[in-house]
């Protein structure tokens, strides 16, 4: 119940993302996202359960939202969005990330998965054959929120809802590193969190 004023005259704060850009810092974006009134943002209003840590539940998220349309609207965004551009997918679970690569390798994307099952030895190769350029998309299960280093990201596809802005800015951040020959990061928001945290 008492203040910190006597132990510290100063409050430090962070530079914002905006200043990052401008410094050189961060990457510039664009950032595009589904319609507040589409189908996928509808499933989303509907989510009613909390995970223990306050999150959507992971049940009820795979439910409605690991669905073969819900997927393919997935694909036609990379299209549109990030073809031909290298980036990370955020999926749901195990099973959703699985049901992302196969169907973006059906449509010739050279994607692979990786989750926590992933053994470390395969999960190492398959990061190095990412950063290599061999592999286009990583879609993976909370894998790459923090500590990824891989500056040359060129898209993020959020296909996961969340209410954690931790978690929101892990997943953007995994885009918004600077690198050589890198002109911007595309941010394919199609889970609407834009509506929940802002730009």
């Amino acid at each position: 119940g008492k203040g910190f004023t006597d132990l510290f005259d100063v409050l430090v704060q962070s530079w914002s993302v905006p200043e990052f850009i401008s410094k050189g810092r961060l990457a510039t974006y664009d950032f595009v996202s589904i319609k507040s009134d589409g189908v996928t943002q509808r499933l989303i209003d509907s989510l009613q359960k909390r995970g223990a840590d306050g999150d959507y539940q992971n049940k009820e998220m795979d439910m409605l939202l690991n669905k073969k349309p819900s997927i393919e609207r997935l694909y036609q965004s990379l299209e549109e969005f990030g073809k031909d551009r290298k980036g990370i997918v955020y999926a749901i679970n195990i099973s959703h990330a699985q049901k992302i690569t196969k169907l973006y390798q059906e449509h010739g994307v050279n994607a692979i998965a990786i989750d926590s099952k992933t053994p470390a030895a395969e999960r190492q190769q398959d990061i190095e054959a990412f950063k290599k350029g061999d592999i286009q998309v990583l879609v993976n299960v909370d894998i790459f929120s923090e500590g990824f280093d891989c500056p040359d990201v060129e898209f993020v596809q959020l296909a996961r809802p969340t209410l954690s802005l931790a978690k929101y800015l892990q997943m953007v951040g995994r885009g918004l590193r600077v690198a050589k020959g890198k002109k911007n990061c595309v941010i394919i928001d199609n889970v609407g969190l834009y509506r929940v945290f802002g730009l």
